[in-house]
């Protein structure tokens, strides 16, 4: 029987390769392509049809979830499983609203992929649960994205942008951390600030430093309701 061909997107070499050899060890799939680049990605999404893909979401020259939405636009009937160091609830909400089948951080198990991907091609979805109890916590603390979210206008590379200008990230460490231009980060500031209202860089970074700190004090909540139930449950 033929393997199932994975195309293997991610920024990073030792993930790509630890994928790899745990993928192309399995007898049931193989890796056809693998890239750290966005644009390069989605030729090798055309011209191998893998039936499955295993991608990051910090890309050279494209967003991890920009290009799952294409990837849906250009094969429906393709499976997705992101594998992200982004583990926040946000991110991963939106993940599966571009269209991902599955979301595994990399702090879980690696036998993990293997199982992610055997559901994600037998039709299921799936997430770790790592990243279930993330999505939990934040259902518990009203942090699930609501339709009329302050930050709803924005697309998901900006908010990617926004959450970590409210962690501090100037320009520079931005075009790092993101694998982008400064110019392009520029870009990205100056429509985030127009969606929002802002005139200027330190209204962005004060809206942004206390959307973050919003989402902090509502996770500090929830570990308090946490201890208090382990207490009284005792």
């Amino acid at each position: 029987m033929a393997k199932i061909n994975v195309l293997i997107i991610h920024h990073a070499p030792l993930v790509r390769s630890g994928l790899a050899a745990l993928i192309d060890a399995n007898n049931r799939f193989a890796v056809c392509a693998q890239t750290d680049d966005a644009p390069t990605a989605r030729e090798m999404f055309v011209q191998h049809q893998p039936k499955l893909v295993a991608l990051g979401l910090t890309l050279r020259r494209g967003s991890g979830i920009e290009l799952i939405k294409d990837f849906r636009r250009l094969n429906r009937t393709a499976r997705l499983l992101v594998l992200s160091a982004r583990d926040d609830s946000l991110t991963i909400q939106r993940a599966f609203r571009a269209g991902t089948h599955g979301y595994l951080a990399l702090e879980d198990d690696p036998a993990e992929v293997l199982q992610a991907l055997n559901l994600i091609s037998d039709g299921h979805l799936y997430a770790s649960a790592s990243v279930t109890r993330r999505l939990l916590r934040s259902l518990a603390t009203n942090e699930i994205e609501p339709a009329r979210s302050e930050v709803k206008p924005l697309s998901d590379r900006e908010l990617q942008v926004f959450s970590l200008i409210g962690r501090g990230f100037g320009a520079s460490r931005l075009a790092t951390e993101l694998h982008l231009s400064v110019k392009t980060i520029e870009t990205h500031q100056a429509h985030i600030k127009e969606k929002l209202g802002l005139h200027s860089a330190a209204e962005l970074s004060e809206k942004a430093a206390h959307w973050m700190l919003h989402s902090t004090r509502q996770s500090l909540q929830l570990k308090k309701l946490l201890k208090t139930a382990v207490r009284n449950g005792n």
